[in-house]
């Protein structure tokens, strides 16, 4: 059920983009897990009857002001001569990941 939760969350954020500190995405995730596993409530399906539980706040994603600093090790550097780019588009991409 955890994993059907996540995967509704994805499809709900990155298909249908509802933004999850709304009541509508709680109200929709809730819908879906119904449909998915009725035998898990015993209310009949009544997405009303779970109103009474607290929803939980999703966690704030702080953003990084500045720029980041991205040393390479000397493995890097050899990595990024082997593939062919130079060490600023390695860095770059180690930077992102």
């Amino acid at each position: 059920m955890t994993e059907a939760a996540r995967q509704i969350h994805k499809n709900l954020v990155l298909n249908e983009r509802l933004d999850p500190t709304k009541d509508i995405y709680y109200d929709k995730l809730d819908q879906k897990l119904r449909e998915y596993f009725p035998q898990k409530f015993n209310d009949g399906g009544s997405p009303e009857a779970t109103k009474v539980a607290q929803p939980v706040a999703s966690a704030t994603r702080t953003k990084t002001s500045g720029r980041r600093v991205v040393k390479l090790s000397p493995s890097q550097v050899a990595m990024a001569k082997k593939l062919g780019v130079t060490p600023e588009q390695y860095a770059k991409h180690v930077k992102e990941a």
